[in-house]
């Protein structure tokens, strides 16, 4: 499975048919997005959040991704353990 990569979706966004709409979500001028689609600047601090947003990532904590994948492995809606009969698909 690839790694998520922020930068590229970002150049995605800011050169596909809604760059102006996601240059105005992070707060940028078009003289700004081609800064940062050049390498000239960077995403500041205070611009992260909306940043991330635009490239419709959502951060989620390594806790919460392990809880995920155990409620996913065990079954979250299990009715048989919900009844007492243990877990799904197990004598």
């Amino acid at each position: 499975m690839a790694k998520p990569n922020i930068e590229q979706a970002l150049r995605d966004v800011l050169t596909g048919p809604e760059r102006k709409r996601a240059a105005e979500r992070i707060g940028w001028d078009a003289s700004e997005v081609s800064r940062f689609l050049s390498g000239g600047c960077g995403v500041l601090i205070n611009e992260i959040d909306k940043a991330i947003e635009v490239a419709e990532y959502a951060l989620v904590s390594r806790p919460y991704l392990d809880a995920i994948a155990t409620l996913c492995k065990v079954g979250a809606a299990c009715e048989c353990a919900r009844q007492g009969a243990g877990e799904c698909g197990r004598p």
